[in-house]
């Protein structure tokens, strides 16, 4: 009998996939592991269904944790260090044209 070897989610080919998968889903990476994005409920349950299968098959001791918040949750966010442009985010940048 054949023994299938499970990686950890810790695997850097791992997580590298999921954060191209985050990435090709709209979100916009902020941290090493902290992406925001501003979508629809339908992709958010994509993103949580999707991410709770990647969960279940590794053996992890990490945890997913997806947080829905609202813009103006976000706008109030202190950062301190390095700025984050949140209206990259929340696609509330215009510009103008002359």
């Amino acid at each position: 009998m054949y023994k299938t070897e499970r990686k950890n989610i810790e695997d850097n080919k791992v997580r590298r996939l999921v954060s191209k998968y985050l990435l090709r889903k709209g979100c916009t990476r902020i941290q090493k592991s902290v992406f925001l994005a501003e979508t629809s409920v339908e992709i958010f349950s994509d993103i949580k269904n999707d991410l709770s299968e990647v969960q279940a098959a590794y053996d992890n001791n990490d945890s997913i944790i997806i947080l829905p918040i609202t813009t103006d949750y976000l706008r109030m966010m202190k950062i301190i260090g390095q700025n984050i442009d949140i209206d990259i985010i929340t696609h509330s940048k215009n510009t103008l044209f002359f």
